[in-house]
Order: C-alpha cells, then sequence, then structure tokens
C-alpha cells in the first residue's frame, strides 16, 4: 500500500485496514477521495488571500473558515445581488458576519476577479458533494471487506479471500 493511500484512509478514519483487505474499489475509492480534496486544496492559497480582504475592509477574521466557507463568503461580495445559488444556510454559516459581509459587499467592488471566484467557487462544491459520495462509499467498501476478512478468519485463520 502505497504512502499516500495510507495517509488518505488515516484521514478518513481508516488507518487500521490491513493491506490484505485492500480491494481494487476501495483503492479507486480512496483514489476518488484525494483527488477530490485535491480539488479544494487547489484553491487554498487564491482563497486565504482573498480572506486577508475581509480581515482589512470588514474586520472578519477568516483565518480558521474551512475553504469552502471561505469561497462562499468571497462568491457572496461578488455577487451581492445574489446572482449565483450559494450552497447552504448562509446567516447560520457565517452568524454575526453574515450581515456584515452583506452590509460591506459594496466595499468589495473591483477587489475579486468574479469570474475566477465563480469558478473556483463551483469546482469545490461539485467536489464536496463528490468526495461526499465517496466517503459513503468507501466506508460501505470497508465494511464489506472487513466481514469478509472476518469470516475468513474464522473459517479457517491465515487464509484471506476477496470479492
Amino acid at each position: 500500500m502505497c504512502e499516500g493511500m495510507k495517509f488518505t484512509l488515516n484521514k478518513y478514519g481508516f488507518g487500521d485496514l490491513k493491506p490484505e483487505m485492500i480491494t481494487r474499489s476501495i483503492i479507486e475509492a480512496t483514489g476518488l477521495l484525494y483527488e477530490t480534496d485535491y480539488h479544494v486544496r487547489k484553491h487554498g492559497e487564491s482563497m486565504r488571500y482573498a480572506g486577508k480582504h475581509l480581515k482589512k475592509i470588514s474586520g472578519i477574521n477568516a483565518e480558521d473558515w474551512d475553504l469552502l466557507k471561505l469561497a462562499t463568503a468571497i462568491m457572496m461580495l461578488c455577487y451581492p445581488n445574489g446572482e449565483y445559488k450559494l450552497v447552504g444556510n448562509l446567516p447560520e454559516l457565517f452568524g454575526d458576519d453574515y450581515s456584515k459581509l452583506v452590509d460591506d459587499a459594496p466595499k468589495y467592488k473591483g477587489i475579486f476577479r468574479k469570474l475566477s471566484c465563480l469558478r473556483a467557487y463551483a469546482e469545490m462544491v461539485r467536489s464536496r458533494r463528490i468526495r461526499s459520495k465517496a466517503a459513503r462509499r468507501l466506508d460501505s467498501l470497508v465494511t464489506a471487506a472487513e466481514r469478509i476478512y472476518d469470516e475468513a478468519q474464522q473459517a479457517q485463520p491465515g487464509v484471506i479471500k476477496q470479492e
């Protein structure tokens, strides 16, 4: 098992999976999780840079925000008239910062590249949706692999069967 796969399995709570339990489907689901995480992380630097404007202009500290929350805030500022439907319950997501984002939106005019923000946001939302499905799929695959492994161990200790 490669280090990248071990890292991803650990990240999603499957670090105790034995190498002999790994199937092609588990490898594919793990790879998909890694890819979706990459598609969110690759926007990290630009989103964090954009987040500095939130602090400077509105006094909002977004340092500990997850990247999708930060991208959502930037989208609110780029498209303050609701031109694009954003994911989630925004007042709940941003709490006290929600009204500040809405009120200060005009101050951000011309600061962000709207189309770049839209593309990054859309890719991050799409990746998170795929990641959610892939994580559920991996969970069911690991559960099945563990069951098969346990059954094989009970039937004949030391013998491993795979579907």
